[in-house]
């Protein structure tokens, strides 16, 4: 009987160190990291990244990707890097409103497993503005896959998006680094236009 007992303890201790760590978590984890703030050339918006990351406004192929950066973090002792994407993109099924092009995607992912596990989606407000998010991540088991957390927001712009996607290796210091990211994408900030 001490056995049996033992066995559950057990059983229970690994099934909770294997529980996934939530969005919420994520952004309630308190971290502190010095920052810089950067702007898109065209004034467009601004975010506050982690000090020494490098960054970059990128070109895209597709006309449905209007403009966006990506930063990335120095190597860390593994070899692997955290990213921070920003992309301002027309709806690709012409959706007018965030909630069918947030379906959308929930759609897409649901239905391309290959893309990685879905651990949870849904409404937020978590960057201060009413948004969408999906939080996938690798399932391989391989050490340093990417876990991912994406969000979704109105551009102001009626059928265009920004896509905010933080993507940190999984490692031992991945609730550290995820919260370093979300804390990130918590800054961003659309700029007024005149």
């Amino acid at each position: 009987m001490k056995f049996i007992g033992k066995f559950i303890i057990f059983i229970l201790i690994i099934s909770c160190s294997n529980k996934q760590i939530t969005l919420e978590k994520y952004s309630n984890y308190p971290v502190k990291f010095a920052k810089q703030k950067i702007k898109y050339p065209n004034n467009d918006f601004s975010i506050f990244i982690p000090k020494n990351w490098e960054w970059k406004v990128e070109t895209y192929e597709t006309e449905s990707i209007i403009l966006g950066i990506d930063a990335v973090s120095e190597l860390d002792k593994d070899g692997f890097v955290d990213i921070i994407s920003i992309q301002k993109l027309k709806s690709l099924e012409e959706n007018k409103d965030l909630k069918a092009e947030f379906e959308y995607f929930l759609n897409l992912m649901e239905n391309n497993p290959q893309n990685g596990k879905l651990i949870e989606s849904g409404y937020t407000e978590i960057l201060n503005k009413k948004s969408y998010f999906f939080h996938t991540k690798s399932d391989t088991g391989r050490y340093g896959e990417s876990e991912i957390i994406s969000f979704i927001l109105d551009s102001g712009i009626e059928g265009v998006f920004y896509n905010l996607t933080a993507s940190a290796s999984q490692t031992t210091d991945l609730k550290k680094n995820m919260s370093i990211l979300i804390q990130s994408l918590k800054t961003f900030e659309i700029q007024n236009k005149k």
